[in-house]
């Protein structure tokens, strides 16, 4: 009896679909573009890739742990405090609350036009005019942000590329990328 017993088991665990290979599923969390930053046009496009997908893990990934950033002349005087320790950290923060906030919408992008280049063997400069595209639905806050942007893209003993020091320059009246850091990086 208990061989029977036995015997009806394994059938019918071998009937059932215990065994049979399940439906993958989706992965946790979102991945998004990025590529390992061999190079300091990787780190650019990886920024890039994060404005537009609203990736702040990417983001992050893409920022050296000792970031420096400057923001303009007008934001400085605005809230000197703010801006006396901004580092990685607040950089992640702000980038994290914005992302937060226009996650619902669409069609968020980082252009780069009118760009000059220098590269040396372990520093990369990029100096360039930005549009930015945000749509965080925040009111009284500006989604199309404009400026200069000089970027210090420097090589770790690893071999990688990071963004290492940011300066923001204002173009006319626009709103510029410092004024977003200051409205989501409080």
């Amino acid at each position: 009896m208990l061989r029977w017993l036995l015997f009806a088991s394994v059938l019918h665990l071998a009937a059932c679909d215990l065994f049979a290979p399940r439906t993958p599923e989706e992965p946790v969390g979102q991945a998004g573009t990025y590529y390992q930053p061999v190079t300091p046009d990787v780190v650019v496009e990886n920024l890039r890739a994060s404005v537009a997908e609203l990736n702040a893990a990417n983001y992050r990934r893409s920022l050296d742990l000792q970031l420096e950033f400057e923001p303009t002349a007008i934001a400085e005087a605005r809230d000197p405090s703010l801006w006396a320790s901004w580092g990685r950290a607040e950089e992640n923060s702000y980038f994290t609350t914005m992302a937060e906030a226009a996650r619902q919408q669409s069609g968020h992008v980082l252009r780069l036009e009118d760009e000059t280049t220098e590269l040396g063997e372990t520093r990369y400069t990029l100096d360039a005019h930005y549009i930015l595209i945000v749509r965080h639905g925040r009111e009284g806050v500006p989604d199309t942000l404009q400026g200069r942007l000089i970027w210090e893209i420097a090589q770790g003993a690893d071999g990688l590329w990071a963004l290492s020091k940011w300066t923001d320059q204002l173009v006319g009246n626009a709103s510029s990328w410092s004024d977003l850091k200051a409205e989501f990086g409080k």
